[in-house]
């Protein structure tokens, strides 16, 4: 049976990840951080971009740089983070704009863990990561803060659904030319589906499994996900709640693949875009 309707922003925040003013500062690889020795507390594992993600569940496996995280009122004396800071004053990064309006400049506010992240810019595939962890995103990524009383199986059920991508489709802006669907974090945030509040144990317990089962595999283009039967189950649920009758689902599953074929027309150049 149909459920109450909520805008996402009435139940999650929709926040976007990092704007440093200086990436190539801040974000750091590998050989970097064995170059200087930059100590561990003073960096976080990062996701930069949701293009690499194969899976519904992301963790610092999946991340291939950190991100310099060092509070405000550190003490750095005789670490080796403050020659790195030393290092960067060197090279005038504090005077760039967005660092400019920091005190300290190198200090980036923190960013509280997320339950689940969405990418800014879409190509082919529509889907929410659950994150485990305390990953730190950047701007290309959205991070997703649950209502207290609202799970994350619960809300990546919702947020991975065909009915949650039509939206999502109907309601971003497409560049012309590229083909990629931008979303806004007050686009998504307007977008309706059933309140995950107002749901039973039943219905939430449900949902939670529904994902898992989706989870279960790996993330592909929406056009082969909604050929999936675990897709299909927790589409199918989402209809029901919603209210949209049997006989208007498949309208709204075509209305998804005719969106992702004509941005695909729309692309100068196959293949992944930027965000995904």
């Amino acid at each position: 049976s149909a459920a109450p309707i909520a805008a996402l922003g009435d139940w999650a925040v929709v926040q976007r990840g990092y704007t440093t003013g200086a990436n190539d500062f801040f974000y750091l690889d590998q050989q970097t951080i064995e170059q200087w020795g930059i100590e561990t507390e003073f960096r976080r594992p990062l996701l930069k971009s949701l293009r690499g993600a194969r899976s519904l569940r992301l963790t610092a496996a999946d991340c291939r740089h950190e991100v310099l995280g060092i509070p405000a009122d550190a003490h750095l004396a005789g670490t080796a983070v403050a020659a790195y800071v030393t290092w960067g004053e060197s090279r005038g990064i504090p005077e760039r704009p967005t660092c400019a309006g920091r005190n300290p400049w190198y200090a980036l506010p923190a960013q509280p863990a997320a339950a689940l992240v969405l990418a800014k810019g879409v190509w082919q595939r529509h889907f929410a990561p659950v994150v485990a962890g305390e990953l730190a995103v950047d701007q290309q990524i959205y991070r997703i803060e649950l209502a207290e009383g609202v799970s994350p199986g619960v809300a990546a059920g919702l947020l991975n659904s065909a009915w949650f991508a039509l939206a999502c489709e109907l309601g971003g802006r497409v560049n012309l030319g590229e083909g990629v669907l931008w979303l806004a974090n007050y686009e998504l945030s307007k977008i309706l589906l059933p309140d995950p509040r107002a749901l039973d144990e039943s219905a939430r317990r449900e949902l939670s499994t529904l994902f898992e089962a989706v989870a279960g595999r790996p993330v592909v283009d929406m056009p082969q996900a909604l050929a999936r039967p675990e897709q299909v189950a927790l589409d199918e649920m989402i209809f029901e709640l919603v209210g949209l009758p049997a006989a208007d689902r498949t309208a709204a599953r075509s209305a998804l693949l005719d969106c992702l074929a004509g941005r695909r027309l729309r692309a100068r150049r196959p293949g992944p875009r930027e965000g995904e």
